[in-house]
């Protein structure tokens, strides 16, 4: 029987990106508030109202067009139609010209420095990771502007050699394909003959992350940041299927690190 987390087998680590290595700097509340001001609309919603109307928001946006948009006009579009809902859930309408005007602040800052920050425990767990000659890669439920301008914006991005996000492929996690995506570009770094056992995926998610990790056949450890306060959860949505608790549990770190200490001393259970 194959080991839940074997050390020995591993070859490449995959990683979640937002709650994993990086979170949002303020609020996604208090930017889009800070934004209304900015954009002088007649009546700035607050960061209080924001708050539910942009997880309602999310939440529809990510069920009815998925991937962010990958089949309905693109991510920058589905932020556009996100961020409109958000205002309209907390009871905005603004004509076409002031929306503009708004978005671009909105989307503008989360194209910026001050959009994101690497969580504390991220570059000191990737240098050490790849100091040990482990391919590191990215698969993420994100738009490609994450992977493409904010992790090099934030000096990241250098320690990746593979990158399967869900904008760009049009499957997300959990489902197996975007996992599949993962391997294939793993594979290029460290041959063909890479398995899906000697993958390690690492991210914020039980749901996404570790259980879809292990029914694709990667090996998995689920990040639990819920005691972390700069990190806040939005795909709440996601139902967990059936799954081992003891097996789980052994499989949970609060802290990148712990992959790096798992690896040097060889755990497997």
């Amino acid at each position: 029987m194959r080991l839940c987390f074997n050390a020995a087998a591993i070859r490449a680590v995959s990683f979640d990106v937002t709650g994993t290595l990086l979170f949002h700097k303020e609020s996604i509340a208090k930017t889009y508030a800070d934004a209304a001001v900015w954009a002088r609309l007649d009546d700035p919603p607050t960061a209080e109202e924001l708050k539910p109307a942009f997880k309602r928001a999310y939440k529809s946006a990510c069920l009815e067009r998925p991937c962010f948009g990958y089949d309905a006009g693109g991510e920058k579009a589905w932020w556009a139609y996100a961020v409109r809902s958000a205002l309209e859930n907390a009871g905005r309408t603004v004509d076409d010209a002031t929306f503009a005007r708004y978005f671009r602040r909105v989307y503008q800052f989360y194209g910026s420095r001050e959009g994101y920050e690497p969580l504390p425990d991220a570059r000191p767990a990737l240098d050490a990771l790849r100091d040990r000659g482990l391919a590191l890669g990215v698969t993420s439920n994100t738009p490609a502007r994450t992977t493409d301008s904010v992790l090099p914006m934030l000096g990241l991005h250098d320690h990746f050699s593979f990158f399967a996000s869900s904008s760009d492929l049009g499957v997300e996690k959990p489902d197996a394909g975007i996992f599949e995506a993962a391997l294939e570009r793993a594979r290029f770094w460290c041959g063909a003959d890479l398995a899906p056992h000697e993958v390690l995926h690492v991210g914020d998610s039980f749901e996404c992350d570790y259980l879809g990790a292990r029914a694709f056949g990667f090996q998995a450890l689920h990040l639990d940041r819920s005691g972390n306060e700069l990190v806040v959860k939005y795909n709440d949505w996601v139902l967990p299927g059936e799954f081992d608790e003891d097996e789980a549990k052994r499989c949970t770190i609060t802290d990148l690190g712990a992959i790096v200490a798992y690896i040097d001393a060889g755990a497997s259970w």
